[in-house]
């Protein structure tokens, strides 16, 4: 190169160009062989740039309700995780207005219908699963875009063009292997992000044609009760009837729940509703089933229960605090078999599954180690285990005088509702609007 071309363009001072203030002034056709080097560059750096503005804006794109990204039932969701556990929960509102109104905020109150559900690690027809993740570079940062599928139907009490829908998500957890750790869990999975919101149309339900579906809860206006859609039969809105309308009325038969502290508080609301404890007894007991005396207080329970109906959930919130998931396995078997069969009169045994934890109310949940294992991931799992066990025993124990099953309401996906616990900052406990819809569910399936 020419001397004189070289005192133009050699970087002096770490300076990307710098002009040389004492180079004779040089020919016009030489200010062009600089701009031949310069427009280049400046295109890559305006590129680089806009690409991460693009990026940037992702997580802002996804819950822009003005932009629709649902294709086929898919959730995309833009994280600084590959695998995230992520909750969603779609809420129904009555279409006034032909769906046009954009709804921005997280309340509750005006819905009709909703469901709130926690994704699943695995497909095996679940209601919420990850189907791809694609890795993106957000300046210095990787993010990922997983899409998720929305595995689930319309509510069944109503009809299309009765509601308009939105759904709500965030990341829950950093990934399954985490939230799944035993006491003591060595970090806390939990991150509970910020909440986004879009628009979700009746056509965007895309279900598989085997998956079941999800539990979604329903009334007719912000007034009344929550109540399970599968114990109404028709539109809720015209000709619905309720099948259970005197759930919270006394029974002619006798009740005992047996459990840890959310079952207690539940049986309790039900002697409260009733103003009377009649054919109704309440069991607490605490710790997890790998203590002794914690173990036999529940196999006492089971062993002498005269009550006709004996609803149990063995430690669930306890287990999934402190406990280990492999141990639970081996003490929930061994508990199953202290429930008598071949008495003279009928009993009927039903398996509870544990009620949801919400993290995301308890504020010092990262300064609070003992707490890291509490994961709702944990509880699904302890459900998952104690539901199979009582199916094979059912199956053993098939023209028994003593029935055994699971209740078919999952209380998981009902219990899912961070804006009622009983205190605030209670991650396991409920009010009294959670447990009114958890009794109805119930008390709905054993009549």
């Amino acid at each position: 190169m020419h001397r004189r071309h070289r005192q133009l363009l050699e970087p002096k001072g770490g300076g990307i160009f710098t002009i040389d203030t004492n180079a004779k002034k040089k020919p016009r056709g030489h200010i062009i062989y600089y701009w031949r080097f310069l427009i280049p560059f400046s295109i890559v750096v305006l590129l680089a740039v806009r690409s991460n503005l693009v990026d940037i804006s992702l997580p802002a794109a996804a819950s822009d309700p003005n932009e629709s990204y649902a294709k086929a039932g898919l959730l995309p969701v833009t994280s600084a995780y590959e695998r995230p556990i992520i909750i969603a929960t779609i809420r129904g509102y009555l279409n006034e207005d032909g769906c046009t109104t954009t709804r921005h905020d997280n309340n509750s109150t005006d819905a009709i219908a909703t469901v709130t559900l926690l994704s699943e690690n695995e497909q095996d027809n679940g209601t919420l699963y990850q189907l791809g993740t694609a890795k993106r570079r957000l300046g210095m940062k990787t993010k990922w875009e997983t899409n998720f599928h929305l595995n689930i139907r319309p509510p069944t009490s109503f009809e299309q063009g009765d509601l308009c829908f939105a759904v709500y998500w965030r990341v829950e957890y950093v990934d399954y292997e985490s939230s799944i750790s035993d006491f003591p869990s060595g970090s806390c999975s939990f991150r509970g992000s910020p909440t986004f919101h879009r628009p979700w149309r009746w056509t965007d339900f895309n279900p598989s044609l085997d998956s079941t579906n999800a539990n979604w809860l329903v009334r007719r206006s912000h007034e009344e009760r929550w109540v399970s859609s599968s114990s109404y039969e028709g539109n809720i809105l015209k000709d619905g009837r309720q099948l259970c309308p005197t759930s919270l009325q006394e029974r002619d038969y006798s009740i005992v729940f047996i459990g840890d502290s959310q079952p207690y508080y539940m049986c309790q609301h039900l002697i409260w509703e009733l103003q009377s404890s009649r054919n109704i007894r309440c069991s607490k007991i605490k710790q997890t089933l790998s203590i002794e005396t914690t173990f036999q207080a529940y196999a006492n329970e089971l062993e002498n229960a005269t009550e006709n109906v004996v609803i149990f959930n063995p430690s669930g919130l306890w287990e999934a605090a402190y406990g280990s998931i492999d141990l639970f396995r081996v003490n929930f078997q061994r508990l199953l078999d202290y429930i008598p069969s071949g008495r003279k009169r009928h009993q009927s045994f039903f398996f509870a599954p544990t009620t949801a934890v919400h993290p995301i109310v308890y504020g010092n949940l990262s300064n609070d180690d003992k707490k890291w294992s509490m994961t709702q991931v944990r509880v699904r799992e302890i459900n998952t285990i104690a539901e199979q066990l009582v199916m094979n025993e059912t199956k053993r124990r098939v023209g028994d005088t003593i029935s055994l099953r699971v209740l078919p309401t999952p209380i998981d996906a009902l219990s899912l509702n961070s804006e009622d616990p009983k205190t605030p900052g209670d991650m396991r406990h409920f009010g009294n609007r959670t447990n009114e819809m958890l009794l109805e569910a119930i008390l709905c399936d054993l009549d």
